[in-house]
């Protein structure tokens, strides 16, 4: 449960972070893109071609010991920004919220909030592993990005030291493990 808690607070303390320039407005049923501060637009709704919460086979969630959360992960941010997904914790190991969502690759990048922890290829996707400018133990914690049509995949990766499996892990490393299961999954556009 506290888990769960942990990577809801870490989604929404990205979308805090994430400011955006301007809210995107409906004409004729069809919502208009946002523009960030990076000054790079997000998409008015989160990639759907991908569900978190249903197109994880469960034999991928057994190889990592996931179980999934009580409660869902999709949040909406302030400003246009979404997430679709869902929250799982390993035993005595990490927890992740596994989403979609309308930040790009390059938005994220782009975020002067946020310290690149390394750029990588994913499936052939362009993805980035990304902590908080003052995250105090950034091995803990890691927003893992992978390039998705109209947005991203994202990994909320909360894997404190306390941990005895996975604590003396690197998040980010944990988080490219996952990514490599989970990435093949997502339809190409």
């Amino acid at each position: 449960m506290a888990a769960d808690r942990s990577v809801r607070g870490i989604l929404c303390g990205v979308g805090v972070a994430l400011l955006v320039a301007g809210c995107g407005s409906e004409t004729e049923g069809t919502a208009s893109p946002v523009t960030t501060t990076t000054g790079l637009p997000i998409a008015a709704e989160a990639p759907s071609s991908f569900d978190p919460c249903t197109d994880i086979p469960q034999e991928v969630l057994a190889s990592e010991d996931l179980r999934r959360g009580v409660t869902d992960a999709n949040v909406d941010g302030s400003r246009g920004i979404k997430w679709r997904g869902c929250s799982y914790a390993a035993p005595d190991s990490y927890a992740v919220g596994i989403t979609t969502t309308n930040l790009t690759v390059d938005t994220v990048r782009g975020n002067k909030d946020f310290v690149l922890r390394g750029e990588y290829t994913v499936d052939g996707r362009p993805a980035i592993g990304v902590h908080g400018v003052d995250q105090s133990d950034p091995r803990g914690r890691c927003l893992f990005y992978v390039e998705m049509e109209g947005g991203s995949l994202e990994l909320s990766m909360s894997n404190p030291p306390s941990r005895d499996k996975t604590g003396h892990l690197d998040s980010c490393e944990l988080a490219l493990r996952l990514a490599d299961k989970v990435v093949p999954l997502i339809p190409d556009a």
